[in-house]
C-alpha cells in the first residue's frame, strides 16, 4: 500500500520514464492500466478528499432547494433547484451548470441556468438531473400535469442558459442519461430513448418501455443507467420488502422488433438479504460497469439506520441475486439515514447521510468506501467522511451524491435551515 510520500515519488517516477523518447503524459489516462491502477488505489486509500469548490446560484433563495439533485460528468456539474421562481411563475424550477475553470475547481456560481420553454407554476422542472458527455436531461417531479424529460446540448461555444433541445414524453420524475441512452419514468414503468443520428428531437414515441413481473405493486424512486444497464429503484412495493430492478439491453438493442409495443421486464432482481418493510432500499441506486449500489436510508444495522448495498455481477451474468455486501457506517446517530443517497465510480462508493451528524442536529455528512483488494465485503469501516467546510444545524449535506472518476459532487439543499442551497466538489 502506498503512502502519500510514495505515491507522489511514483508519480514522478512515471512521468519521467514517459518523457524520455516520447511525450510526457499529460493525464492519468496516458499512463499504463497498472500504472493507472495503481495511482487510483493510492488516491482512495491513503491521499485526503479535500473540498474543491461550493457551487452556488447567483438568484438562489431559501426555498428553491437548490441542491436536491446532482449530477457530474468530468468537469461539469448540474444540479437541480425544482422550487426555482422562474419570472413569476413560483416552484417551476430550474438546473444550473458549473464548469470547471482552466484553473481548476473554485468556489463560483453557474456558467448557466436551464429552464423549461412551457415551465409553469409548481412544474418543480429540477427535481432531477443526469449528465453524460456534452447532454444534460431534467426531469420534473409533478409529471402528472404533462411534464417531459428535458434535453439540453451544449452549444457549440458552451454552455449557456436557455430553453431545452428536444422533450421526450412518457416521463416522470426520476431520470438517467449515459451516452447515447436515456431513461426516466416513475411509478411503474419507465421508458427509454436512443438518441437518433441526427441528434436528439422531440417525441414521445420510446425505443422501450421498462415494466416488471410485480405489476402495479411498484413506485420507481431511483434509476441509472451505464447504456447498456438500467438498474430502477422500487423504494415502496406494496408496503412490503422493497427491491431494485435490473434490465440489460438486448442484443438486438433496446427497440424489441418482435413486440410492437416494446414493453420489456426487468433482467434481474436486486434484494437485500435482511429485507424488511419500510427500510427503503431502492430509494436511490448507482451503476458503474459491474457493480450496482442500492441505498436503503430506513435500514437497521446494529448501531445505526441506513445501509449501502452493492452488487456485484456473477460470471454468468445479472440475475436475481442478495448484495454481495452490506456497508455501514459503526455510529450510534439517532438520525442516521445512510444511502439517502449513493454513487459508484470505479472502486470507490460514496453513500449520502443527510439526517447524520456527530450532534444529532441534521448537519449531514457523505461516507466514501473503496474497495478491497479482494473484492467488496461487508464492513463498517469507510475510508474517509466527507463534510462542508461551513456545515450548520440542518443543511442536510449529503441529500444528493454524483460522482465522476475521483471527482465527488455532493448537494446540500439547506431547506430546513432555511438558506440557500450549495453544491460542493470534493476531489484529492
Amino acid at each position: 500500500m502506498l503512502n502519500r510520500f510514495s505515491f507522489v515519488f511514483f508519480v514522478i517516477l512515471v512521468s519521467c520514464a514517459f518523457a524520455i523518447g516520447q511525450a510526457r503524459a499529460t493525464r492519468l489516462s496516458d499512463l499504463p492500466v497498472a500504472a493507472r491502477s495503481r495511482i487510483a488505489e493510492a488516491l482512495g486509500q491513503n491521499i485526503p478528499w479535500l473540498q474543491l469548490a461550493e457551487l452556488t446560484a447567483s438568484d438562489g433563495t431559501k426555498i428553491d432547494q437548490f441542491g436536491l439533485t446532482v449530477s457530474i460528468y468530468e468537469s461539469t456539474v448540474v444540479v437541480g433547484a425544482p422550487d426555482a421562481q422562474v419570472g413569476s411563475n413560483a416552484y417551476q424550477g430550474a438546473a444550473y451548470v458549473f464548469v470547471k475553470p482552466k484553473s481548476g475547481w473554485e468556489n463560483m456560481t453557474q456558467v448557466a441556468k436551464l429552464t423549461a420553454s412551457d415551465g409553469n407554476i409548481d412544474s418543480e422542472f429540477g427535481w432531477s438531473v443526469s449528465i453524460s458527455g456534452n447532454t444534460v436531461l431534467v426531469g420534473g417531479f409533478n409529471a402528472g400535469r404533462g411534464l417531459a424529460g428535458y434535453v439540453f446540448v451544449r452549444p457549440a461555444r458552451g454552455w449557456k442558459s436557455g430553453h431545452e433541445t428536444a422533450q421526450l414524453g412518457s416521463c416522470g420524475f426520476t431520470v438517467a442519461i449515459s451516452g447515447d441512452t436515456a431513461v426516466c419514468g416513475g411509478l411503474d414503468a419507465a421508458a427509454v430513448y436512443v438518441r437518433p443520428k441526427a441528434g436528439w428531437k422531440s417525441t414521445s414515441s420510446y425505443d422501450a418501455l421498462l415494466v416488471t413481473t410485480d405489476g402495479s405493486k411498484n413506485t420507481f424512486s431511483s434509476i441509472a443507467t451505464d447504456g447498456d444497464v438500467v438498474v430502477i429503484g422500487a423504494a415502496d412495493v406494496n408496503n412490503e420488502s422493497d427491491v431494485a430492478y435490473l434490465y440489460v439491453k438486448p442484443k438486438s438493442g433496446w427497440q424489441i422488433r418482435s413486440n410492437p409495443r416494446h414493453i420489456m421486464s426487468q433482467t434481474a432482481k436486486l434484494t437485500p438479504s435482511d429485507s424488511a418493510s419500510n427500510d427503503l432500499f431502492g430509494l436511490s441506486v448507482s451503476i458503474s460497469g459491474d457493480t450496482v449500489a442500492v441505498g436503503a436510508p430506513a435500514a437497521q444495522p446494529p448501531n445505526s439506520g441506513g445501509a449501502a448495498y452493492v452488487f456485484v455481477k456473477p460470471e454468468g451474468g445479472w440475475t436475481n441475486m442478495t448484495q454481495t455486501a452490506k456497508l455501514t457506517t459503526d455510529t450510534t446517530d439517532q438520525d442516521s439515514a445512510l444511502g439517502f443517497s449513493v454513487a459508484v465510480q470505479g472502486d470507490t462508493l460514496v453513500a449520502g447521510n443527510p439526517y447524520g451528524s456527530i450532534a444529532n442536529n441534521l448537519e449531514g455528512e457523505a461516507y466514501v468506501f473503496v474497495k478491497p483488494k479482494g473484492g467488496w465485503v461487508t464492513t463498517s469501516t469507510f475510508n474517509a467522511v466527507l463534510t462542508p467546510s461551513d456545515d450548520q444545524r440542518f443543511d442536510e449535506f449529503g441529500y444528493s451524491i454524483a460522482m465522476s472518476g475521483q471527482t465527488i459532487s455532493v448537494g446540500d439543499n439547506r431547506f430546513q435551515a432555511m438558506e440557500p442551497g450549495a453544491a460542493f466538489v470534493f476531489g484529492h
